[in-house]
């Protein structure tokens, strides 16, 4: 094939990618095929341009065969992509070798290479993939069911003889997630579910599980529930991600892989650091095979990017990787640093490491010796990093939408800069927040000719494009504690501005309660069940799901007197009663049976938001997907039949319990896989957990605008000063695993977290990095004439309750 010094000449010129002035890029696309990496990439550092070139590499230099090669991501977004990339510049060097190349030999084996035949996918889909391709002769590959439906099963299994009622179940919830009140079936059920997905990953035996707590009855339900929710999707024949994932390094280590096993050579793992303790074994099992061939495992990661501890993630599992790597496959891994961001600007890559650095604590936590992230030779708008702070949200919101506004409308914004929150300020105040006296120094500073008048922000374009713009949240809900919270307000200012600018956020309002959900629910139900006699009939459905099934009715007989279009050949209002009288059109006889997913759509032609507009076809998806899975383990697969009056009943209950009361009590959420296209119109709302791995011109952070005061409710949320009292979930499952118990206390995690969260939030932003919260998020409140700040980690205070800062923030 070709040399390593062919292959970097060829990147360098052919596709354009200047990997020779980047060691580290370099030494990590041009190492042996036998070299096993540790890959630690920070934000920014171009991990994926980095894992496309080494897998070309592979092909062209090394001469591995595409089907040698497996390639694991986190999501599917991110395999399309480095799929996508894999086919495009793989192309173009085929093509240039080809061009150039007079060895017939060569030629003739570069012709034959197919990248098609690289495995690439999240570790679910390979996994799937690959069992569905070895699986025995005469068996049946088991359908793998979404998290939703999982939550559909659980809650069917609660409700049944009314166990969500039993007190020591309910007791033993209370006591593992520190809830004071616990009634719903749906939150119940994600919480057993989350305890089921930890005994998986975690790896634990249940027999085990059962012996250690015989003597705690609500441990047992626990564990009943979850051994019962097991056998259903066994006798169905379906599996839940968990599962697949068991019965897969089942099949590894059973040998019945082998044949998938034996043409393994390179194993290249993204995103590791949200990794878990089967998933590791997964790897590693795989990995013994490829270092058997000849080949290497290589990860790639960055420990300061691991969100998902809440789902079973273990970063020790990352920052340990290379000792546990040794004590597992006996090799030695070079780790590589990829430091270098070619994302954001010098002033917001120094923010995010200062940021990092603050807590000496978080340090311990980290990989040893990590260095800095360092901007590139080349020179970018030195834009500082902006804070926007008001009295209240509304007054926030209202600030908000109209620099919005004018940066989409007008191309620019020339903001005057109030304040310089820095250093030398809080010296002064020794470290009292006081924003009289900060006006004071300001002044003194504006005297001096210190004080900068005017910004001019401007996105990249003549004329801003919405989706330029980010606004990131702890939280994407637009109403909480009761209360409508900054987002709420900001989508309303923007639909006021001159020009209305829409908003992304289908996740703002619970799927249950959104008005055109509510609509489109009640109409089905109407449908199906005229005057709710069925539902009635079943007096064992909870109480939250008969209110609003309720409410969605009464939403739905509104709606159809409003006289929707199109009016012809029927109008809405003769459709339903159709339904309701079984009375057929174009044929003599009502269908011994009638397809639920055909009803749902033939209702949607009278709602038009959700046929055209961006947040309703993603509810829409939502509420379709819960029907057709939910169909794959439910004996009427999601029909209606009329073959009887008892059928039909049973049907039409089926639909209730497995569909419309998970939906109606919350256990049906807009899944992350349905927002990885965002629309190109609408300025982007997502929680900084949906924005990883996603980078736009301006991302503007919410740090503080639901800290009024200094409420427990809000702790954790910015200063997770107060333990929990019980023992977590996490650790109530892994002190029985391989793992043991953890040697960073619960709190110390929660600080970790917090810090990784808003970090990640922070290194989104390529141009403009704007904070966003409340005045006393960063002044404190006054009560009983003593002073009481407010700390709060994502603005630079320390787990010692030390305001250490950030050398500058220009406040506007």
């Amino acid at each position: 094939m070709i040399s390593n010094e062919e292959f970097e000449e060829i990147v360098v010129n052919v596709l354009e990618r200047d990997i020779s002035s980047n060691e580290d890029q370099k030494n990590a696309i041009l190492s042996q095929p036998n070299q096993s990496l540790f890959l630690v990439a920070g934000p920014g550092s171009g991990k994926t341009t980095v894992m496309v070139l080494k897998i070309l590499k592979f092909i062209f230099v090394d001469d591995i065969n595409p089907s040698e090669i497996l390639a694991t991501t986190f999501t599917k977004k991110a395999a399309e992509e480095l799929y996508s990339r894999i086919l495009g510049w793989g192309d173009e060097i085929k093509n240039h070798i080809i061009d150039e190349s007079d060895d017939f030999e060569i030629f003739e084996k570069i012709a034959r290479i197919d990248f098609n035949q690289i495995q690439v996918g999240t570790t679910d889909k390979l996994a799937e993939e690959i069992m569905r391709q070895h699986k025995e002769p005469g068996t049946n590959h088991p359908i793998i069911i979404e998290n939703f439906v999982s939550n559909s099963a659980m809650i069917k299994i609660l409700s049944e003889n009314e166990r969500y009622k039993d007190e020591n179940l309910k007791e033993c919830l209370k006591r593992l997630t520190g809830l004071e009140k616990l009634d719903e079936p749906s939150k119940m059920s994600g919480i057993l579910l989350e305890i089921k997905d930890r005994i998986f990953h975690d790896q634990i035996d249940m027999a085990k599980l059962y012996e250690e707590f015989e003597s705690d009855k609500g441990m047992c339900v626990i564990l009943d529930c979850i051994q019962e929710y097991e056998n259903i999707l066994i006798r169905r024949n379906t599996m839940d991600f968990a599962m697949l994932e068991s019965r897969f390094l089942k099949l590894l280590k059973q040998g019945k892989l082998d044949i998938f096993l034996d043409d393994i050579r390179i194993v290249l793992i993204d995103e590791y650091q949200d990794t878990n303790l089967i998933q590791e074994d997964i790897y590693f099992t795989i990995a013994k095979s490829a270092l058997e061939n000849n080949g290497n495992i290589t990860v790639v990661g960055d420990d300061d990017q691991s969100l998902y501890r809440f789902r079973g993630a273990t970063v020790d599992l990352f920052t340990n990787y290379k000792q546990r790597v040794k004590d597992k496959l006996g090799i030695d891994v070079l780790e590589i640093n990829l430091k270098t961001n070619y994302r954001s600007t010098e002033n917001i890559i120094n923010h995010c490491n200062q940021f990092v650095e603050i807590d000496e604590e978080y340090q311990m936590a980290r990989v040893k010796n990590k260095p800095k992230i360092i901007a590139p030779d080349f020179d970018k708008d030195k834009m500082p990093v902006l804070g926007m702070f008001r009295n209240n949200v509304e007054m926030l919101s209202k600030s908000l939408a109209n620099l919005i506004a004018k940066l989409i409308n007008e191309g620019e914004v020339r903001p005057k800069v109030l304040k310089v929150l820095d250093e030398e300020y809080f010296k002064q105040l020794n470290g009292k927040i006081d924003i009289a006296k900060f006006q004071q120094i300001n002044a003194e500073k504006e005297r001096e000719g210190k004080h900068i008048e005017r910004l001019t922000l401007k996105l990249d374009s003549k004329y801003g494009s919405a989706s330029d713009i980010a606004i990131l949240s702890y939280s994407p809900k637009e109403k909480q504690f009761g209360n409508n919270s900054l987002l709420y307000y900001l989508r309303k200012h923007l639909k006021k501005q001159r020009k209305p600018i829409e908003v992304f956020n289908p996740r703002g309002i619970e799927l249950q309660k959104v008005e055109i959900v509510e609509i489109f629910c009640g109409l089905i139900l109407e449908c199906i069940d005229p005057e709710s006699k069925i539902q009635i009939s079943d007096k064992s459905i909870p109480n939250l799901a008969k209110v609003t099934m309720t409410r969605w009715r009464v939403k739905a007989r509104e709606y159809i007197k409003e006289n929707p279009e199109p009016h012809e050949p029927i109008n809405l209002s003769q459709f339903v009663l159709y339904w309701q009288n079984r009375v057929p059109r174009g044929t003599k006889f009502w269908p011994k049976k009638a397809s639920l997913m055909e009803l749902a759509y033939k209702l949607v032609t009278w709602i038009e938001e959700l046929q055209d507009d961006a947040e309703g076809i993603v509810y829409l998806e939502a509420i379709t997907k819960s029907i057709t899975q939910t169909g794959f383990f439910s004996k009427y697969y999601s029909h209606i039949s009329f073959a009887n009056k008892h059928a039909e009943k049973e049907s039409i209950l089926e639909a209730i319990w497995n569909i419309f009361i998970p939906l109606a009590t919350g256990g049906i959420q807009i899944d992350e896989s349905l927002l990885e296209t965002l629309p190109d119109d609408r300025v982007n709302i997502l929680s900084i957990h949906q924005s990883k791995g996603l980078e736009f011109p301006l991302v503007i952070v919410d740090v503080g605008s639901k800290f009024k005061d200094n409420n427990v409710k809000t702790q954790k949320l910015r200063f997770p000063k107060k333990p929990p009292e019980n023992i977590t979930i996490e650790d109530s499952i892994r002190q029985f695993s391989e793992l043991g118990e953890s040697e960073r206390s619960e709190k110390d995690r929660s600080f970790d977290d917090l810090t990784r969260l808003y970090f990640v939030a922070f290194s989104r932003a390529e141009s403009v990095l704007l904070l966003v919260g409340l005045n006393s998020a960063i002044e404190g409140y006054p009560r009983k004439k003593d002073h009481f700040n407010i700390p709060n980690v994502a603005l630079g205070w320390s787990r010692d309750e030390k305001y250490v800062g950030f050398n500058e923030i220009y406040l506007i």
